[in-house]
């Protein structure tokens, strides 16, 4: 079960990634997770193995991420970037 109250979660989600110290963050690669455990379960272990569930690194490069609970999906997400890298190219 993921135990992180609403103040820390709105701190962690509002580190600017400019001024951040790369240093403080984990690094995404570090992160295991099994993927055979129930979703509740695999964010819980995502957020014991990072500093902040928000904002990571990925070697030199800070990289944020935002959750949302409706809206398109990960996957149309991608769909919809795919097709528009298909417009540019065409």
């Amino acid at each position: 079960m993921l135990d992180i109250s609403e103040e820390k979660l709105d701190a962690m989600a509002a580190v600017d990634i400019r001024t951040v110290d790369i240093n403080t963050l984990t690094d995404i690669r570090d992160v295991k997770i099994d993927t055979k455990l129930p979703v509740e379960e695999k964010l819980a272990s995502f957020a014991r193995q990072t500093n902040n569930i928000y904002v990571h690194r990925m070697g030199d490069y800070v990289i944020k991420v935002r959750f949302q609970k409706e809206g398109a999906s990960i996957d149309d997400k991608m769909e919809e970037y795919l097709r528009h890298l298909a417009e540019i190219h065409i």
